[in-house]
């Protein structure tokens, strides 16, 4: 990432989802255009979910994620995402709400503690409009 930026979360994800990220995505075709990996566990006990563009293999969002001790599932407690694309600015809460689009639709998760989000705000958010600062 170029000019990441990183901030907590405190997103509760069941065992399903936990499962999901974990499993990853690779591309198969040139038409997928995300490729999901993970970092295993580090010293703390938490893992890294690393969500890249396919064919620029640039990352744009990583969720540090930490199983839940004995019970199942687990909570992402931050993201890093990459707050210029292009020239726009993505501000936190634009990151985060891509970041759960994203697993929604490339993984199948459902990331039941958060509302549904529209699609649309990877290319109708304030930073992409026509004068914005």
């Amino acid at each position: 990432m170029e000019e990441p930026a990183i901030a907590p979360w405190d997103v509760s994800i069941s065992n399903a989802d936990f499962q999901k990220l974990k499993a990853g995505f690779k591309p198969e075709d040139m038409d997928d255009k995300w490729l999901v990996s993970v970092t295993d566990l580090d010293q703390n006990g938490k893992i890294s979910i690393h969500i890249t563009r396919s064919w620029t293999r640039k990352e744009l969002y990583r969720l540090t994620v930490k199983p839940s001790d004995g019970a199942s599932g687990a909570k992402v407690e931050a993201i890093t995402w990459e707050q210029n694309k292009g020239g726009i600015r993505i501000s936190e809460e634009q990151g985060k709400k891509e970041a759960v689009l994203l697993c929604r639709s490339i993984l199948g998760c459902k990331v039941d503690s958060l509302p549904e989000y529209d699609s649309s705000i990877f290319w109708n958010h304030p930073g992409a409009l026509l004068g914005a600062k």
